[in-house]
């Protein structure tokens, strides 16, 4: 009865009280200010039996003396991929625990299990820690659990394991923690191969005491006379087994014969003579480009001429270039704050449209990185993802998806303007199961609503599947805006879309434009060929210049068939079974880097101009002038 009374007058009193208002006297006092959070982990690399210790800790770079000032709760989960492994790996695991008033920070003891992982088998688990109403800082702790600290040799920024004849690489050793002694890892050859090498050979490498990592360099030869390409054998032991076994006991090198070309379309030197020696700027040079790679970086300033002697005498000088080489220069080439610790390109922005997002979640900070080998990785995996802005909604898969140029404005992502009289060349490499996929590099007119002419400009779509094979696409489309029909003009080649190639093109003026891969012109379009009123490809026609896009663009109706797939309300998706080969990588700590994801890789992005100056060739448009080469 009296809990009737109560509801029943209890909103008349509220009422009241919204009317009357509350004397000053008998106001409450706030609730208490939260504090900043910040978690951070004794170590990333676990073994069996040791014991992970979690520090929640009160962080204001501005207050370094703030604490808590009330208690809250810390709710705790460990996760490989969506598996939840806080009960199986750990003895001890509190789903929460108290944070004290008070306080400035506080140690949670975290044990893994004595026994039960397999000999070499890795997990990699995500600790996440949430306190609701605050800020955390990384609440996600990424860390590996193994049976031992393995140590990993391999060769230092490249993961090909291929080199031309003559060059040096160097081979690295990483152990997941820092070594207690010396600890020496011998090197053989066998004796049929020593003649590839300089003299003397290193035999030795050694991890110093307190260090992660050695690193030991080999010199090739180079023969002059006509061979083939060689497999060089590195093998691996240490007395150092039970601390620190290796990993791996060998590595197999492929050093690639230099003295014999291929064919035009099939070999990149009929552009460069060494395509992954990087450029750099005045700036950049005198940076860290030749000590990360160990080669001599190339020094290009604007308006010099293209080191292709036939593309010099064709009247091509340097404009501009993307490198990706994993140096930090000012401005800086990328933005690594992020949860997944990847290098995201600062020059490039998210193409995150609504049918870029039809099937997959664009988030670049997860699904893109530019490598400490120097290029941009893009990839996607069937990781739970929720699509970005102006998209939305739940996503089987995440991927990333850039755009940049064509915006009429100084944004770091305007860094480049592709007009008429441009030469634009890209060196990238396709890789993974791609089954389904139709991965792109790609121009467009400006997306604004006064447009009123169309131009699309593929210099490279490459579907892969039943009905499409394995191609290298490269396609012409023109027409007015809102035409139903456009004109077209494409050519396809057979290559090898998972070794590095340069695709290219050159809008030589307003009447013509070619395209090509390395040394070979697959399409060339001319305006005598389309009918008037679908030639769009002039300055007047795109006053801002073309859009330049990267896209993965999987699964394709194009590449599969559409008969492998439903449509409805106008949107074909692929039937179940499409991405096998690669659906079950689905731990992004632990499959990211596996050799089934597609991905698409980009090595450098270059253009040239065929006009007199700089200013000619821009006609007075805006652009960043930053460089990020």
């Amino acid at each position: 009865m009296i809990k009737r009374i109560l509801y029943r007058f209890l909103p008349v009193c509220l009422l009241i009280i919204g009317f009357v208002g509350c004397k000053d006297d008998d106001a409450e006092l706030a609730l208490p200010k939260t504090v900043p959070l910040k978690v951070e982990a004794n170590a990333t690399s676990f073994v069996m039996g040791e014991k992970m210790v979690l520090t929640v800790k009160v962080f204001d770079a501005k207050n370094p003396e703030l604490v808590s000032n009330e208690d809250f709760d810390v709710y705790l989960t460990a996760k490989d991929g969506e598996k939840d492994v806080s009960k199986t790996l750990f003895k001890s695991f509190p789903s929460m625990v108290t944070f004290p008033k008070g306080e400035k920070s506080m140690d949670i003891e975290l044990p893994i299990i004595d026994n039960g992982l397999e000999p070499k088998a890795k997990l990699y688990v995500n600790v996440i820690s949430f306190v609701r109403g605050y800020t955390m800082t990384d609440p996600t702790v990424p860390i590996v659990v193994s049976d031992h600290h393995y140590t990993v040799v391999s060769l230092k920024n490249n993961s090909d394991n291929t080199i031309n004849e003559g060059e040096t690489f160097t081979v690295q050793a990483q152990a997941p923690v820092a070594v207690t002694s010396d600890m020496d890892i011998n090197i053989t050859i066998p004796e049929d191969q020593k003649r590839f090498y300089e003299s003397p050979l290193p035999i030795k490498l050694t991890l110093k005491a307190g260090a992660k990592s050695g690193e030991v360099t080999f010199r090739t030869i180079h023969n002059p006379e006509l061979t083939q390409d060689e497999k060089l054998t590195l093998n691996f032991s240490t007395v150092e087994d039970v601390l620190y076994p290796l990993d791996n006991e060998k590595i197999e090198v492929t050093m690639k014969e230099i003295d014999v070309m291929g064919t035009k379309l099939l070999d990149e030197r009929w552009v460069y003579e060494h395509p992954a020696i990087p450029f750099a700027s005045s700036d950049n040079y005198k940076a860290k480009v030749d000590e990360l790679y160990g080669l001599q970086s190339v020094k290009m300033q604007e308006m010099n001429e293209h080191p292709n002697a036939d593309l010099a005498a064709a009247g091509w000088k340097f404009y501009n270039a993307w490198e990706f080489h994993g140096i930090s220069v000012s401005p800086p080439m990328w933005s690594d704050n992020n949860t997944w610790n990847n290098k995201v390109p600062q020059f490039l922005a998210a193409r995150n449209t609504v049918i870029a997002q039809n099937h997959a979640a664009i988030i670049n900070t997860q699904f893109s990185n530019i490598t400490d080998e120097g290029y941009l990785r893009m990839i996607q995996m069937k990781v739970p993802s929720t699509a970005t802005a102006p998209a939305s909604g739940a996503r089987d898969y995440g991927t990333a998806a850039f755009y940049a140029c064509g915006t009429g404005s100084a944004w770091a992502s305007n860094n480049q303007l592709i007009l008429e009289g441009c030469r634009m060349e890209i060196r990238a490499r396709f890789r993974g199961e791609r089954n389904g996929f139709n991965m792109g590099m790609w121009l467009i007119s400006d997306e604004a609503g006064t447009q009123q002419y169309y131009s699309e400009i593929d210099i490279l779509e490459n579907p892969v599947g039943s009905a499409a094979g394995n191609k290298a696409h490269q396609t012409f489309h023109g027409k007015p805006a809102g035409a139903t029909e456009k004109s077209s003009k494409t050519a396809n080649r057979e290559i090898e879309m998972g070794d590095w190639n340069i695709y290219w093109l050159e809008w030589r003026s307003g009447e013509e434009l070619a395209m090509g891969i390395n040394g070979e012109e697959t399409v060339c379009l001319k305006k005598s060929e389309w009918k008037e009123e679908d030639w769009t490809f002039t300055n007047e026609k795109n006053p801002k210049g073309l859009k330049f896009i990267l896209t993965m663009g999987a699964p394709s109706p194009w590449a599969l068939g559409e008969s492998n797939g439903t449509t409805i309300n106008g949107v074909w998706t692929a039937n179940p079974g499409w991405d096998t080969g690669f659906a079950n990588f689905t731990n992004y700590d632990q499959d990211r880097d596996n050799p089934a994801i597609p991905r698409m890789e980009i090595d450098w992005i270059r253009t040239y101009i065929n006009k007199t100056s700089k200013s000619e060739y821009e006609g007075g448009r805006t652009r960043n002038g930053n460089k990020y080469y």
